[in-house]
């Protein structure tokens, strides 16, 4: 038998072709898992495939898209329907507004109107629109498309709002018509009058609403619990009766 014998270059050629190859199989193997043999706790996760998580802290990239920063969680909120989340120039319940339509074949009769408890309008052909939330420019524009080609091929609409107020009477120190900047309830009303005078029977708080809707609140039950603080909307009145003893 004839023995091969290996020159010292040629030992080391081959170690360092074994290295390379060992590094390049170890590198492009992946078992049926997905998980790369280098690394085993952590799974390999191809550039762009979706479903792969990504580490908490780094920034992943949406293709075509920009960075997210995936440590920070992303909150969204959506504000309830009746909710006063609105500005200050938006409207809400018992807001009175003038509807005026021009522009049109046939005159239409100006509208005035008091937003409903729902927040809606009913105007002319009986179009319903929502009011609160809106300012009256958008008001405008909302109304106008339900009327634009539906009914009319042209039509101006013109929305006035007038002063907000509501009223406070009765045993208060300084019973007045007070502005209404919305978010007003019964109790913060009763403190923009200056409180109670010393004759007031604090278990006997009229509210009356401008339909004619009345509430009697208790201002012991309501300072223990909010619910019972009733809002107060434009043109309320509220009345803080007189004790009889």
């Amino acid at each position: 038998m004839k023995l091969l014998r290996f020159s010292p270059k040629s030992a080391l050629f081959c170690a360092f072709a074994g290295a390379v190859a060992a590094v390049i199989t170890g590198c492009g193997s992946l078992d049926q898992a997905g998980n790369d043999p280098v690394n085993p706790r952590q799974p390999y996760a191809f550039p762009g495939q979706p479903g792969q998580p990504t580490p908490t802290g780094q920034m992943a990239q949406a293709p075509g898209g920009p960075a997210i920063d995936t440590s920070v969680p992303v909150k969204t909120s959506t504000p309830a329907p009746g909710t006063t989340q609105f500005g200050a120039s938006a409207l809400r319940v018992g807001d009175v507004v003038t509807v005026t339509f021009s522009d049109s074949p046939q005159p239409i009769p100006f509208q005035k109107l008091q937003i409903s408890e729902d927040g809606m309008l009913t105007l002319p052909l009986n179009v319903r629109v929502q009011g609160v939330g809106k300012t009256p420019r958008a008001l405008e524009q909302e109304i106008r498309g339900e009327y634009v080609p539906r009914y009319y091929r042209f039509l101006t609409v013109t929305v006035q709002t007038e002063q907000r107020a509501y009223y406070v009477g009765g045993e208060v120190k300084i019973p007045n018509r007070q502005q209404y900047l919305g978010d007003m309830t019964v109790l913060r009303a009763i403190q923009t009058a200056g409180d109670f005078t010393d004759y007031a029977n604090r278990k006997k708080i009229e509210l009356t609403r401008e339909n004619g809707e009345r509430h009697m609140i208790d201002f012991n039950k309501a300072l223990k619990d909010p619910r019972l603080d009733l809002p107060v909307y434009p043109n309320d009145r509220i009345h803080v009766h007189k004790r009889i003893w």
